[in-house]
């Protein structure tokens, strides 16, 4: 588990050593409610504004999600789980020193001359905790983060945060201190001596009426208008200088020249999904994706479009013919074979690689089977990356797991019901085969609390 691999990926010690990112979306069922603890509630809270509601031909959502704080005390706590290895400490993956790189005219993302594929599952609320008895944005435990990391990681809140308290900008052109800062650059820090490689998503398609409503500009036709406003464009730039310029209070490095930061993501879920609120023009992809590569020359630029391909319309995304925007990214909810059948050609004739970003891993919403999903992403070889949402960690008292009510949430390793638990082992025994690992017949153990550091 803890040994130097060929292959490695985002962020995943109790899977295997290595890590992910991720994002969201508009309208495409039940999962799109996942994010919309922060986004709702802190809108409503600072803007008075009411919650949000997105349709579809087939669906209509409310864009909230319920959390369930810490246990009370004296409450019983959950059962403990000891089967296969026991994950503790850092453990022995080598600390980050080199970039995560990918060739001109190949798909394959490299790391020092090793293919590397980019696996695991997403955690978003690793800086600003989802623990619904604190006030929006508090900052998440630190004995909460090095559990998180022990397990996986998806840095959504680290790279996402604005409007409201403790964001890295509270307001428009206003920015945090270093109390704000400290979880960011302690996550990213902590994430590095785990051995592990994070990606940094710069907005999200829900975020983005954040800064629509700070400019006065109109939220219709899906805040389309949030890619053509020149204030807003200017926003986004001064967004992207502030996270790569800023040095890390841990390690002293800045977030652009730390390695362990594998790739800055345009944004997450952009356009939702198959496009459903309207790709982002090119004009936008090759500001977005020009402003972060001045900013930061070695890292990977992930474009966030949310899918390459409409199905319906024949649509394909605009960022396809970005020329630094070097891996594309999707999200299946449902799981659909045959939508990434369409895909994976158009990915290949622009050399891009292609990062499944977000995936439904339960029974419960339909698609394709699970184990043919995985095994038809295991044909495409090392260059396709793939993680699944979300996993959810215990309270600070390492007592219960945190309640989060989208359907998706793994509440690793024995939280869920049986038929979950056994479809965890499938995607992890997947994760290890797509790297060249033999897989476990049993899930890791993972030790709550984590020793400090």
């Amino acid at each position: 588990m803890h040994g130097r691999v060929n292959k490695a990926a985002l962020l995943i010690l109790a899977f295997l050593p290595t890590l992910i990112s991720a994002s969201f979306d508009g309208a495409k069922g039940p999962h799109h409610q996942r994010m919309m603890k922060f986004h709702e509630k802190r809108a409503s809270e600072a803007a008075g504004s009411a919650t949000k509601t997105a349709s579809s031909s087939s669906t209509t959502i409310t864009k909230a999600a319920v959390f369930t704080s810490s246990p009370v005390a004296n409450a019983a706590c959950a059962s403990s789980y000891t089967g296969g290895t026991m994950i503790t400490g850092t453990g022995t993956l080598p600390k980050p020193t080199s970039f995560v790189t990918k060739q001109v005219n190949s798909q394959q993302l490299y790391l020092d001359g090793a293919k590397y594929t980019v696996v695991g599952p997403n955690i978003y609320w690793l800086c600003n905790t989802e623990d619904s008895s604190e006030p929006v944005g508090t900052p998440t435990d630190k004995g909460r983060v090095r559990e998180a990391l022990a397990i996986a990681i998806r840095l959504h809140t680290c790279g996402i945060s604005l409007g409201y308290d403790y964001a890295v900008e509270p307001t428009l052109n206003h920015w945090a201190g270093a109390q704000a800062w400290d979880i960011h650059d302690y996550t990213i820090y902590a994430a590095g001596q785990y051995g592990l490689r994070v990606i940094l998503p710069l907005t999200d398609n829900v975020g983005r009426y954040t800064n629509l409503r700070w400019r006065n500009v109109d939220q219709g036709n899906w805040g389309y208008q949030y890619y053509l406003n020149r204030g807003i464009i200017v926003d986004y730039r001064n967004y992207v200088n502030q996270l790569t310029t800023r040095v890390n209070s841990y390690n002293g490095l800045k977030y652009s020249e730390d390695p362990t930061i594998m790739a800055w993501e345009t944004g997450n879920e952009l356009g939702g999904y198959i496009g459903h609120d309207g790709y982002p023009p090119f004009n936008w992809t090759t500001m977005a994706t020009a402003q972060i590569r001045a900013m930061a020359k070695n890292q990977l630029i992930i474009d966030g479009t949310n899918g390459v391909y409409n199905y319906s319309t024949k649509a394909k995304a605009p960022g396809l013919g970005s020329l630094l925007a070097q891996i594309m990214s999707d999200h299946g909810y449902p799981r659909n074979i045959a939508l990434l059948k369409a895909e994976v050609p158009l990915v290949a004739q622009h050399n891009k690689g292609f990062l499944l970003g977000e995936y439904d891993w339960t029974n419960s919403f339909g698609g394709d089977s699970l184990s043919s999903y995985l095994t038809y992403i295991e044909s495409l070889g090392s260059y396709m990356g793939d993680m699944i949402w979300n996993v959810m960690g215990h309270d600070t008292q390492c007592c219960n797991y945190i309640q989060h009510n989208d359907g998706y949430s793994m509440y690793y390793p024995n939280g869920n019901t049986a038929d979950l638990q056994a479809n965890i082992l499938l995607v992890v025994q997947h994760w290890y085969r797509v790297r060249g690992l033999t897989p476990p017949s049993v899930l890791n153990s993972v030790q709550c609390p984590q020793p400090v550091f």
